[in-house]
């Protein structure tokens, strides 16, 4: 029975230049899928980074909002002075 070899491992050393291509392309077989039980304290670390980078986000999302209502509320007030100076838009 022959078999075909699945792929061909290349160890390209730090530095080394190699005319072979660093793209890789699917062939179309399926791989295997590696599934790992984490301990309780392991779940505990995954979901605590979790939760971190969901409140870093949450963060940087609501300051850049702020900024942009504080931007608004100027607009808006240069808008009501100009209505209350008689100034008109130019066409």
């Amino acid at each position: 029975m022959d078999e075909e070899p699945k792929g061909r491992v290349e160890i390209i050393l730090p530095g080394e230049e190699t005319d072979a291509s660093r793209i890789w392309v699917a062939t179309g077989r399926a791989g295997r899928v590696k599934v790992v039980k984490l301990s309780p304290w392991q779940s505990l670390i995954v979901t605590a980074a979790l939760l971190l980078f969901l409140f870093i986000g949450f963060t940087l999302l609501s300051g850049a909002f702020l900024v942009l209502l504080v931007l608004a509320v100027v607009a808006g007030g240069f808008a009501y002075l100009a209505g209350l100076l008689g100034l008109k838009r130019l066409r």
